[in-house]
């Protein structure tokens, strides 16, 4: 009896892992593969509703309410992404290129005055302030040459791309189309295809995830305003113009976690400090501080309490899948830990105990 439990418990095992592998590799190969088609359904349940009532409103047929609804969708996000994403380039490839100017105008003559207010107070370390003024400058220049560089570069890379990007944005758009127009014809035969228990299981996970991504989307809001409110008032309070203005491009900027706000802050302030302005250099450094400690006290909290899992679990989660699958696991992972989990409340699946 006992050696047969011990199958039994090496097949359940086994089972879990193989599982886990599949949604692993679906995640990290497979779902960027077919992400145009993916956000071409999310868009077609998220207008599902709209488009529904009007429907039935207005007798129009679903077929033209579902063209009106998203040329109109696109239209609105095509003018904002071109308007904001030519400004946000060429803002970016301005600085940038604008750099090595810098230094040599700003803050090689900033650096000289200090080294020359020291030589005055202490004599006897001209030399050793020489030699380090030539290191530090050479390495500042050779930092903002190969920074403007790089970025110029990137930029210009992604320009190269976008006749692959054009592509995948055509097929999101024509996928959108088709999944919004036949939407209930293809639910009906996406459901057709399981029976029993199975269904119901479907059922319930389409019910569970979209409730489960309006909570994670409305947790990540609730973080980008408190991100926004922190730099904002940081900002108004050290004299910065246009707080709010900074204070919300900079709190985007945070909710990705390649970048984040030490991107922006850390060398704001970096260079403040060589320009002599000492007041908005700690000003940036205490803002920085403040905004990373609150963001790593509060992420986990908050995505858990909308999520329904304990914080401490989330961060393991949020933790394992950025290692796994990069930005896409942080949010991923979470989101189908609760998906389990709601399942296995429900009694649709025996993963853990109750």
């Amino acid at each position: 009896m006992n050696l047969e439990k011990q199958k039994a418990f090496i097949i359940h095992v086994a089972y879990i892992v193989i599982i886990l592998l599949l949604v692993y590799v679906g995640i990290k190969y497979l779902l960027p593969l077919l992400m145009p088609f993916v956000i071409g359904m999310i868009i077609a349940v998220v207008f599902r509703r709209m488009i529904d009532a009007i429907e039935k409103r207005t007798h129009i047929k679903r077929v033209f309410v579902s063209i009106l609804i998203l040329l109109i969708f696109y239209g609105i996000l095509g003018y904002f992404a071109s308007l904001i994403g030519f400004k946000v380039f060429t803002f970016l490839k301005d600085l940038f290129n604008s750099l090595p100017a810098l230094y040599e105008n700003k803050i090689y003559p900033a650096l000289n005055t200090l080294a020359n207010d020291l030589m005055k107070q202490y004599p006897g370390i001209e030399d050793y302030l020489a030699d380090f003024l030539n290191n530090t400058s050479q390495s500042i220049f050779s930092f903002l040459s190969n920074a403007s560089s790089t970025v110029v570069g990137t930029i210009t890379g992604l320009a190269s791309q976008l006749p692959s990007l054009l592509i995948n944005f055509i097929f999101t758009i024509v996928s959108s189309f088709f999944f919004t127009i036949d939407y209930h014809r293809i639910a009906r035969f996406v459901i057709r295809q399981f029976k029993g228990e199975r269904r119901e299981m479907i059922f319930k996970l389409k019910d569970n995830g979209i409730g489960t991504l309006g909570k994670f989307i409305k947790a990540y809001a609730t973080i980008i305003s408190i991100t926004f409110l922190e730099l904002s008032i940081g900002f108004w309070i050290i004299g910065i113009p246009n707080p709010f203005l900074f204070g919300g491009l900079i709190a985007i900027i945070d909710v990705l976690p390649i970048l984040g706000t030490g991107a922006v802050l850390l060398p704001w302030s970096i260079i403040s400090f060589i320009l002599g302005n000492t007041k908005v250099g700690i000003g940036m450094l205490v803002i920085y501080i403040v905004i990373t400690v609150v963001r790593q006290t509060i992420e986990p909290r908050i995505v858990g309490q909308q999520i329904g899992l304990h914080p401490i679990v989330t961060l393991l989660l949020m933790f394992v899948g950025a290692q796994l699958m990069g930005v896409l696991g942080l949010l991923l992972l979470p989101i189908i830990a609760t998906l389990l989990m709601k399942l296995n409340d429900d009694g649709t699946i025996h993963l853990l105990k109750k």
